[in-house]
């Protein structure tokens, strides 16, 4: 014969909380770091072709690809746009980083809430 041990509903509760909060975090932690990734990319891209920019003389002509047609753009405004471009990518990452960190704090939160809860069941038995 199995014995059932009572199931405390609170526990329970609380339990099934977390299991769902703690899913949510992790995709939201993967969604960040799949955009910190992309945007890294982005930032690494950029920074070649301003030095393949840099390498070119001031008569060449330079476009900017512009959905599925190319402007033809001075190498200046091209130059700011990548620069532009790059401080937009490294304020997106740091953004992205503030709530990333956010994220792990609340569920370590809501993990020590629950064990203090288990804790005080276990001490009032």
């Amino acid at each position: 014969m199995a014995v059932q041990i009572p199931i405390d509903m609170e526990l329970k509760k609380a339990f099934q909380e977390l299991q769902s909060k703690m899913i949510s975090t992790t995709q939201q932690l993967k969604m960040s770091d799949m955009q910190i990734e992309t945007l890294t990319r982005q930032i690494t891209h950029s920074r070649l072709v301003q030095k393949e920019i840099a390498g070119l003389s001031e008569e060449t002509k330079t476009y900017e690809g512009i959905g599925r047609m190319f402007m033809l753009q001075p190498q200046s405004a091209i130059k700011q746009m990548l620069a532009d471009k790059v401080v937009k990518s490294t304020e997106k990452i740091e953004t992205i980083k503030n709530s990333k960190n956010y994220l792990e704090r609340s569920m370590k939160e809501s993990e020590s809430n629950l064990r203090e809860l288990v804790l005080s069941k276990k001490q009032g038995k």
